[in-house]
């Protein structure tokens, strides 16, 4: 693949969270303010890595909106596609869990600036001028029939230029329904070339029946199986899934598998103590790319997606902010977390 522009469609969100880490809404009068979102998140984890990118999406013209632009200029991202306007960016506020206490993500996001803005074909055409990878999730086509009809346009345009597309299920259940994401994504996934996805979208949202898993190794066979299932609804180069064994809130086992034809890999697992649980399957979705931009073999990759992932998840915030070196120690299987001088 063409190490080319890398440009990715859908919201950027401003993201609350209590001050002091691990404490509820109720018992805090501070929040700690920043941005996410699934595909921005995807794009800054590739530009950190040293690759060109281009986020597509419409900010309001506030203070909120600006700080937003800032955000992503400073992570490296070119933001000469956002649409600016009237309107108001979504919101969520997450409460970190901790031991047996599950993260809870509260969302703020209706009629949200992104929801009402049309892109057109000619402003897809200036778009992906010097692109080679479309970065979409299962969350952009699930927040307005506007957004669905902006991905359907893209998609066209990004197949009739040869620019190849990688799409991470990531479904929602408080955006709409099962059936719903099934007509979507059935309609966008014979025009993906690299798909995303866990056991979980798969049962979800297109019935896979999930086997009993007691272990790690019960979740990697689940896995292969849901991949197989997922790999009959296009013809992907390459299909990658997270794999996740919770042991707590507080504790997960986690790791990565790859496909590509009828070869099945899958990573060394990683026991991480979890910090932040948002923004992981987005580090592990920029390894998988960041591998295959760099023709890197297949069990190399995995092994790089899966420690960004793990990475991902010891640091505050949705942004894999290790470098290349640090996230290949922790792919060789260095996971001792001595000192450093």
């Amino acid at each position: 693949m063409p190490k080319d522009k890398i440009v990715g469609y859908g919201e950027l969100m401003l993201r609350l969270s209590p001050l002091e880490h691990g404490s509820l809404l109720e018992q805090s009068d501070k929040l700690k303010m920043g941005f996410a979102g699934a595909e921005a998140n995807i794009l800054a984890d590739l530009s950190l890595l040293g690759h060109p990118t281009s986020f597509v999406s419409s900010f309001p013209e506030n203070p909120i909106g600006r700080s937003a632009d800032l955000f992503l200029k400073r992570l490296g991202i070119n933001t000469q596609s956002i649409f600016w306007d009237a309107g108001r960016l979504g919101t969520y506020y997450i409460e970190h869990g901790t031991s047996i206490r599950a993260t809870r993500v509260t969302y703020d996001r209706k009629h949200s600036l992104v929801t009402t803005t049309i892109f057109s074909t000619a402003d897809w055409e200036t778009i992906f001028a010097g692109a080679s990878l479309f970065v979409l999730t299962g969350i952009t086509p699930a927040l307005s029939r506007i957004c669905k009809k902006n991905i359907e346009t893209a998609l066209d345009l990004a197949r009739e230029k040869g620019i190849k597309v990688a799409f991470d299920l990531n479904y929602r259940r408080t955006l709409w329904s099962a059936q719903e994401a099934r007509e979507s994504f059935e309609n966008i996934l014979p025009k993906v070339d690299i798909l995303f996805g866990n056991i979980g979208a798969a049962a979800d949202v297109f019935g896979f029946a999930i086997p009993s898993i007691h272990n790690y190794e019960d979740l990697k066979v689940a896995s292969e199986l849901a991949a197989k299932a997922l790999n009959s609804l296009g013809d992907f180069e390459y299909l990658a899934m997270t794999l996740r064994l919770q042991q707590s809130a507080s504790n997960n086992i986690l790791g990565g598998m790859i496909m590509q034809g009828d070869t099945y890999l899958f990573s060394h697992a990683i026991t991480c103590e979890i910090v932040d649980r948002l923004g992981g399957g987005d580090a592990f979705a920029a390894g998988v790319l960041h591998g295959i931009i760099h023709e890197w073999p297949l069990e190399k990759t995995v092994n790089f997606a899966s420690a960004a992932f793990a990475g991902t998840q010891t640091l505050e915030g949705d942004i894999n902010y290790m470098t290349e070196q640090e996230l290949l120690e922790l792919a060789s299987g260095n996971l001792s977390g001595f000192v450093k001088r």
